[in-house]
C-alpha cells in the first residue's frame, strides 16, 4: 500500500489550508506564480481530476503507465485506479483490492506519508524551497516550471517539478524525483472544480462489494 501513496502523493491538496509565505528561500518569479496559483485553488471547495501517472525506473530503463481519477473535498479524498480504490474520510483510510475482493482498513496518518493525496495541488504551500525553472511546451500549452526542494531531508523524494499552465493557471504536470531512482510524472488530463460530492463517497461501504474480505489494521 505504501507504493500507491508514493505514486499518488504529489498529485497532492490541502486546498482548505491558507497560503503562507511558501518557503525559506524563493525567487520573485516562482513566488509570483505560486501565489497566483494558490488564489485559484483556494476558490475550490471540491475537485474531480482525471490523471495519468508514469513511473520511470532509470536502473531498468522501464516505464509503467496508469490512469485514474481523484476526488477531493477538504481533507477527504478518493482515488480510483485500475484494480484498486482508495477511500479516506479524513480519519480512516480504506484500500480496496479488486482482484482479491479485499479491503484494508487503517487509521489515516498524513504524517506517515511522503505526500498526502489530499494535498496534490497545493503541495508547494509549506516545507519547500522553490525556484523558477523556465518554460516548456506540452502540446499547445505553455507551462511555467517551478522546482520544489523539500526542507525535510527524510522525505523519500528530493525534488518536485510543477508544470503550471500559463493561461489556465492550473497545475498540468508534476514530476517527482525519488531517492530510489524513480521518476514519477503526473499529468492532469482534466480538472473540474466545485463539483457536488456527498461525504459518503469518501467512505467504503461493504454493501457495495458483496463478500468482501475486511482486514482491519487499526
Amino acid at each position: 500500500m505504501k507504493n500507491i501513496f508514493i505514486l499518488l502523493s504529489i498529485l497532492s491538496l490541502v486546498i482548505a489550508n491558507p497560503f503562507n509565505s511558501v518557503s525559506e528561500t524563493q525567487d520573485n518569479k516562482s513566488n509570483e506564480i505560486l501565489n497566483k496559483l494558490s488564489k485559484t485553488y483556494k476558490t475550490y471547495k471540491s475537485v474531480k481530476a482525471s490523471f495519468t501517472v508514469t513511473i520511470y525506473n532509470k536502473k531498468s530503463n522501464t516505464k509503467v503507465r496508469q490512469t485514474g481519477q481523484l476526488y477531493q473535498k477538504g481533507k477527504k479524498f478518493r482515488v480510483n485506479m485500475s484494480g484498486q480504490e482508495i477511500y479516506c474520510d479524513g480519519k480512516t483510510i480504506w484500500t480496496y483490492i479488486d482482484g482479491a475482493n479485499e479491503v484494508q482498513v487503517s487509521k489515516f496518518d498524513a504524517k506517515a506519508m511522503d505526500i498526502n493525496p489530499s494535498e496534490i495541488f497545493t503541495i508547494y504551500e509549506k516545507g519547500f524551497v522553490h525556484k523558477y525553472g523556465g518554460q516548456k511546451v506540452v502540446g499547445t500549452k505553455t507551462l511555467d516550471i517551478v522546482e520544489l526542494t523539500p526542507t525535510d531531508k527524510s522525505k523519500g523524494y528530493f525534488k518536485v517539478k510543477l508544470g503550471i499552465d500559463k493561461l489556465a493557471n492550473k497545475v498540468k504536470e508534476m514530476v517527482v524525483y525519488s531517492k530510489n531512482g524513480l521518476e514519477t510524472t503526473y499529468a492532469i488530463n482534466k480538472l473540474d472544480a466545485n463539483v457536488p460530492i456527498n461525504d459518503s463517497y469518501f467512505k467504503f461501504n461493504t454493501k457495495d462489494k458483496p463478500g468482501v474480505i475486511v482486514i482491519d489494521l487499526r
